[in-house]
C-alpha cells in the first residue's frame, strides 16, 4: 500500500470513528427468567454477554431477573419510567418461549397481548428484544398489533428453539448492530441491513426475524 492509498484508509478509519460518537448510546435493560425451573442451583445467565458489551464500550446495561408474573411487571413498570428507557432503550426479555410466548415458568406463560396492554404506548421507538425460543413465530398481523399498541420502533426474536451458544453470539452481533445508528425510520433500516449482511448466515440459521414498525414514521432527532 502506498502513503496515498494508506492515508485515505486512515482518514475513512478515522471519519467512521468520529460518525459512530455522534451516534447515542443505547442501554439495554435485561429482564432473565429462570433457564432451569426444577433447579435452583442452575446458574445459566445471559450476564456475560451483557458484560462483554459494557466492558468493550458499546453501551451500559440494567439486569434483573425474575420468577412470577409479578416480579416481571414490577420490573417491566421500572422500564416504563421515560428517565429510564430513554437511557436503556432496548427490552431485552431473556426466557424459555413458545410461539407468542415467554415463560415465567414450565407452566406460567405470559404473550404478547399481555405484554402490549401491560407496557402501553411507553415504548415509543425502543426495541423490544425477546431472546427466547420460537417467541415471534407468529403471524407478522399479530405482531404488527404488538408493535402499533406499544409504539416500538421494532420487535426482535426467534422463530425456532435455539441453541444457547449459537444465539448467545447473534444476540451478541444485533447488539453491537444496534449501536451503530439512530432508533428512527431510517436508522433501524440500516441497523437491519447491517445485521443480515455483516455477521454472516447466523441469523438464517436461528431463523432470527426482526419487524419494523412500518405504522409510524420515526423522524431523525437534530441537536
Amino acid at each position: 500500500m502506498c502513503i496515498n492509498e494508506w492515508t485515505v484508509t486512515f482518514k475513512d478509519t478515522i471519519h467512521k470513528k468520529q460518525m459512530t460518537a455522534k451516534i447515542k448510546e443505547k442501554g439495554i435493560y435485561c429482564i432473565e427468567g429462570l433457564w432451569d425451573h426444577g433447579n435452583i442451583q442452575d446458574q445459566s445467565t445471559v450476564l456475560p454477554i451483557l458484560d462483554l458489551l459494557e466492558k468493550r464500550g458499546y453501551c451500559n446495561y440494567l439486569f434483573r431477573d425474575c420468577a412470577t408474573k409479578s416480579e416481571l411487571e414490577f420490573f417491566l413498570d421500572k422500564w416504563k419510567n421515560r428517565i429510564i428507557n430513554e437511557k436503556y432503550p432496548i427490552l431485552y426479555l431473556a426466557f424459555h418461549g413458545d410461539p407468542g410466548y415467554i415463560f415465567l415458568t414450565h407452566k406460567d406463560k405470559y404473550s404478547l397481548e399481555e405484554l402490549a396492554d401491560f407496557l402501553g404506548d411507553k415504548c415509543t421507538g425502543k426495541i423490544i428484544y425477546f431472546g427466547s425460543c420460537s417467541t415471534l413465530n407468529i403471524n407478522k398481523r399479530r405482531i404488527n398489533s404488538f408493535l402499533k399498541k406499544t409504539g416500538a420502533i421494532a420487535t426482535i426474536g426467534y422463530k425456532r428453539e435455539i441453541d444457547w451458544i449459537q444465539s448467545a453470539a447473534c444476540d451478541l452481533f444485533v447488539f453491537e448492530a444496534l449501536q451503530s445508528d439512530k432508533l428512527d425510520t431510517k436508522g433501524i433500516k440500516k441497523i437491519y441491513k447491517k445485521i443480515i449482511s455483516d455477521y454472516g448466515n447466523l441469523h438464517k440459521i436461528l431463523d432470527l426475524r426482526f419487524v419494523i414498525n412500518d405504522q409510524l414514521h420515526f423522524s431523525r432527532q437534530r441537536k
